[in-house]
């Protein structure tokens, strides 16, 4: 069995810890909040309404302790970019890999991280959208790109009231991703919606003067980043790397080289 921690345990690290419970190729060894939380010292059963389970939740200031002692393989983070340091340090230390699933993250942060997982030769799968649905939409989209370069895109965001990144981190890795085959220099404007329930909705249109297409992909259920992040889970446990969900599901689209357009 793969021993699972999770970081993060609002709405969707909830979701995962209760699937990691009910599965027979995960364990769980720990939960962890952030800093303060009222969730502290509560039992994981206790916080979903079953019958204790043993496993209590800790303060992720306790994140590198906790690893040794239940000798974690995966760490499943749905936390915030705050915490990320102290939780790749945590795995560096205790040999663990880690699913980064929280969204928000600055450049510079996404460069800390990314250096940070090759020098110390750290696993990580990093899944701003863990959705395997969002991921073969991205390899899609990259081919659509490529085909045509002539059209103008546009990408809608909408997600629920209370997200606070703007856009979301899925959107602008969609403009990138189809950035990266348009002629230098285009840029994919986002419009965001932040209204009601809504989980996860990203359309991309684009259009020439006669012709128009869009590509929707739809969130409806938090069970969808969990499905994804146990997926992510099961592909790093004992690999090294710095991997995203593309790698995960073997999805990478080769860049066009000046050979393959003559």
């Amino acid at each position: 069995m793969i021993k699972t921690a999770v970081c993060g345990v609002g709405r969707t690290g909830s979701e995962v810890l209760r699937a990691i419970l009910d599965s027979e190729q995960f364990q769980l060894t720990a939960a962890f909040c952030s800093p303060g939380s009222e969730k502290t010292g509560r039992d994981v059963g206790d916080l979903l309404n079953r019958n204790n389970t043993g496993i209590i939740i800790r303060e992720i200031t306790q994140i590198e302790q906790t690893l040794g002692e239940t000798l974690t393989d995966v760490v499943i983070d749905f936390s915030n970019p705050a915490t990320t340091r102290a939780l790749l340090r945590a795995c560096k230390k205790n040999r663990a890999a880690a699913v980064l699933c929280t969204t928000g993250y600055t450049e510079a942060e996404q460069l800390w991280m990314n250096e940070f997982v090759r020098h110390n030769k750290s696993g990580v799968v990093f899944a701003p959208n863990v959705t395997l649905g969002v991921n073969v939409l991205l390899a899609a989209l990259r081919l659509v790109a490529r085909a045509l370069p002539s059209f103008d895109y546009h990408i809608t965001e909408t997600h629920h009231s209370k997200k606070y990144d703007i856009p979301s981190g899925t959107a602008k890795k969609l403009a990138a991703a189809i950035e990266e085959e348009l002629p230098e220099g285009a840029e994919v404007p986002i419009s965001a919606i932040r209204a009601g329930g809504y989980v996860g909705l990203h359309t991309v249109m684009l259009a020439s003067d006669y012709e128009r297409l869009s590509l929707t992909h739809e969130s409806f259920s938090r069970r969808a980043f969990v499905e994804g992040a146990l997926v992510a889970a099961e592909f790093i446990a004992g690999k090294i790397g710095w991997y995203n969900m593309e790698d995960v599901l073997g999805m990478h689209v080769a860049p066009q080289t000046a050979a393959d357009a003559v």
